[in-house]
């Protein structure tokens, strides 16, 4: 999933640099030399449905990524009591921490799910685009639920001891700080 959020960014940025062009040399025709050389009619139009794009492949780059990013523990994070936080209570934290986030994410999986139900039932399209919006809330959905049982399977790492920030703990040493 890691290689589809980042193919999309690349396509997002591709078409971003398509929309510009197009914005920025719409009306170089109506320079005397250009419309001489291109004719009258506007050669470059910015590309119709970009905010359309834009939005869609945001969205899904950044649900393709969730439940990798979570299972690595990769989130921005401020770390300011991990210095004196005892390393003991690890993996009580990370446990209940983990079993917070599944519970918020169980949330906003169902509103998801309800929300791409009430879009298809309403047969809803992009504006411009005039795709269908519902299969997009259906990937957005099964993104979160996997993130949710990614979530729910790193508590279980930290009780078995095998969660990231105990195995960098254990790496670090005695003395040396632990974070994640």
């Amino acid at each position: 999933m890691d290689a589809a959020g980042a193919l999309l960014l690349l396509a997002l940025a591709v078409m971003t640099l398509i929309d510009v062009i197009g914005r920025e040399l719409h009306g170089i025709n109506r320079i005397e030399f250009f419309a001489q050389l291109l004719g009258k009619e506007p050669l470059f139009t910015p590309l119709r449905g970009a905010d359309e794009l834009t939005v869609i492949f945001m969205a899904a780059s950044t649900y393709a990524v969730f439940a990798g990013i979570t299972w690595r523990q990769e989130h921005v994070a401020v770390d300011l009591i991990d210095m004196v936080y005892p390393r003991r209570l690890i993996a009580l934290r990370e446990v209940i921490i983990h079993l917070l986030a599944a519970a918020f994410l169980v949330v906003v999986t169902w509103a998801l799910w309800q929300r791409a139900g009430r879009t298809a039932e309403g047969s809803e399209v992009f504006e411009y685009l005039r795709l269908p919006r519902a299969p997009f809330l259906y990937f957005f959905t099964g993104m979160a639920a996997v993130t949710t049982l990614v979530v729910l399977a790193n508590a279980v790492r930290y009780i078995l001891g095998r969660g990231p920030l105990q195995r960098a703990a254990a790496a670090a040493g005695p003395a040396a700080p632990h974070g994640g």
